[in-house]
């Protein structure tokens, strides 16, 4: 992973957009609003390869060139609102270039990008999910037993690095190396996802009562590489 074309694109784009994705070649996607979208990272690949390659004389070849303010370099946007390609000063040979030279740069880097979408870093905001109540279970007791119950202020926030849960009274921060499956419970009128940790003899439960809710904390869990039962995996995959 390229930290320095990450932490360029991350001064390139205004913070007040947290949600985007980048690839390999430097062109990356900016979402202004993932709360409909099941999976960001299908859902970049198939805008990239979409609206990446260039196609000269069609609206895929037209180009506009922003010199950054908080990075070194340029922002190269092209058809698709929301998707531009960062170029470095470096990677440009001439000693002055013009805005053509970079512009068909940066095309260049995107049409590699389009043909090839490979993503190497995604970010996004933290992720409050709608949940209409929590409960704790017991790792070697399957549900629907339960341990405890909280439907007045249950929680699940995803987060970058941690997520925190409340299913009882109080909550806790952990971290996704410690999960050691994620499952998911289906019953009338109720849509479980169930987190079960290494460290602990118990089990968080939250009810989204939301089918594509439920997919996206799946689709979340498995980009953080954790363990999805098959269960979990074939409901994400339906």
């Amino acid at each position: 992973m390229d930290q320095t074309l990450i932490d360029n694109v991350r001064l390139a784009i205004n913070p007040k957009f947290q949600d985007w994705v980048l690839f390999e070649n430097g062109s990356y996607i900016v979402f202004n609003n993932t709360d409909t979208i099941e999976d960001i990272r299908t859902e970049a690949v198939k805008i990239m390869a979409e609206y990446g390659p260039v196609h000269i004389g069609s609206p895929a070849g037209d180009f506009g060139v922003t010199t950054l303010k908080k990075a070194k370099g340029w922002s190269i946007s092209g058809h698709y609102y929301g998707m531009y390609t960062y170029v470095h000063p470096a990677e440009i040979n001439t000693t002055n270039p013009n805005e053509s030279e970079i512009g068909l740069f940066g095309r260049s880097k995107r049409d590699l990008d389009g043909q090839n979408p490979i993503i190497i870093y995604i970010n996004r905001k933290d992720i409050d999910v709608k949940l209409i109540a929590g409960f704790v279970g017991i790792k070697k007791i399957p549900l629907p037993f339960v341990l405890a119950l909280n439907n007045y202020n249950p929680k699940l926030i995803l987060k970058e690095e941690s997520f925190e849960h409340r299913g009882s009274f109080w909550g806790k921060t952990d971290y996704y190396e410690n999960i050691e499956k994620i499952d998911i419970y289906l019953a009338y009128k109720t849509t479980n996802i169930e987190i079960t940790k290494i460290n602990s003899i118990f089990t968080f439960i939250g009810n989204t009562n939301n089918n594509l809710e439920l997919k996206k904390c799946l689709a979340f869990f498995q980009e953080k590489k954790c363990n999805l039962t098959q269960k979990a995996l074939d409901f994400l995959n339906q």
